[in-house]
């Protein structure tokens, strides 16, 4: 964690202003100083938020336990209690299974391969890579970090919020780019001061909340006026991978990761074997090519096959998933008073919706 970053940071309880407590500190110079492992306190409610792995770890207290479960060597080493669990703490609901879940999938499958950067692109049209040059953006939902990585090359200085351990894959991704930072915290309870970025973009996110509509008002809150919100969310859908993704998720979205893993792995094979090869083989002839595009698994052909593992999990793994239409989205725009709404058909791969407004 970068020192400079309390400048925006707050309690996300209390909206209190915090206080650094450093404990490993690497770097000889002040202005590249990054703090590994620390703590942050609350000057109003006196809560403490501990930095580990370079990560101020942000979350509510209502998912306070899961920080100790992946990081009890952090307390031990320091001798820190942890705060009292509650009833509610214990309790393993979606919200909970989701950070296990992508926790699990972007410390797995998290390696940043060329084809993101086209997807990035293609995923923030109209906005293009010129955009980005000077300003101060909020990637809302950040995972493993591959846009995070692509908008600060562009020029942005760039801050990566998700709920789930990808921070650590997303800090590993980024930890050389010294205008991007991550912090571990909930879309709903960002630790953020409102009105501090340029922009905000959550992408393939908001769908997966248990209340979208409810992310996306909390995130829009942090955008300053006049700056630019832009969200891609899933729209209907509907064909055979769908059906078959909607049948299997009955069983997968309860299964332990390992044997998921392993199960995602068979399925991936199978779409290489019987879908891809198939395709990249025969679309090459004329008179097969009309065939080949209607295939309804030729999607990925040209991605690592780890990648597509990955998309493989995530599609199969994370508990909620909700579909949104053109007009609902609209919608989430209007009652937070965004205006140049635009809002876009997205087909590349499934059918989604690519959508921005301007905050007034």
């Amino acid at each position: 964690m970068n020192p400079k970053l309390l400048n925006i940071l707050i309690c996300p309880e209390c909206n209190s202003t915090l206080k650094i407590e450093e404990y490993d500190v690497e770097g000889p110079e002040l202005k590249d100083r990054e703090i590994l492992e620390g703590s942050l306190t609350c000057d109003g409610c006196f809560r403490d938020y501990p930095i580990i792995n370079g990560i101020p770890r942000m979350l509510p207290d209502s998912l306070f336990d899961r920080l100790y479960h992946y990081h009890s060597d952090y307390f031990s080493r320091y001798g820190l209690k942890a705060r009292r669990f509650t009833k509610h703490q214990r309790k393993y609901d979606d919200k909970k299974r989701t950070l296990d879940s992508f926790s699990f999938q972007w410390n797995t499958f998290g390696e940043i391969y060329n084809n993101y950067e086209e997807d990035f692109l293609d995923y923030i049209k109209p906005i293009g890579a010129d955009f980005f040059r000077g300003k101060l953006g909020l990637d809302g939902g950040c995972g493993f970090g591959r846009h995070l990585y692509f908008a600060s090359k562009y020029g942005a200085e760039m801050v990566g919020l998700d709920l789930s351990e990808a921070v650590e894959a997303a800090y590993k991704n980024n930890k050389y780019l010294h205008n991007v930072h991550i912090v571990q915290g909930d879309i709903y309870k960002p630790p953020f001061r409102e009105n501090t970025f340029d922009f905000c973009y959550s992408i393939g996110v908001l769908h997966h909340l248990p209340d979208p509509p409810s992310g996306f008002r909390s995130l829009a809150r942090f955008v300053k006026p006049g700056g630019i919100m832009f969200a891609w969310v899933y729209g209907p859908r509907q064909g055979i991978s769908e059906s078959v993704t909607v049948l299997l998720r009955k069983f997968t979205t309860r299964m332990n990761y390992k044997a998921l893993y392993v199960l995602c792995l068979l399925i991936a094979l199978s779409l290489r074997i019987f879908s891809h090869y198939p395709y990249m083989l025969l679309s090459k002839l004329n008179f097969t090519k009309g065939i080949m595009e209607k295939l309804p698994f030729k999607y990925y052909h040209d991605y690592p096959f780890i990648a597509l593992m990955g998309d493989t999990f995530d599609r199969l793994s994370v508990p909620l998933v909700h579909y949104y239409s053109g007009d609902e989205i609209n919608s989430w725009f209007e009652n937070v008073g965004f205006r140049d709404i635009n809002i876009i058909r997205r087909y590349r791969h499934n059918e989604s919706w690519r959508a921005l407004g301007v905050k007034t």
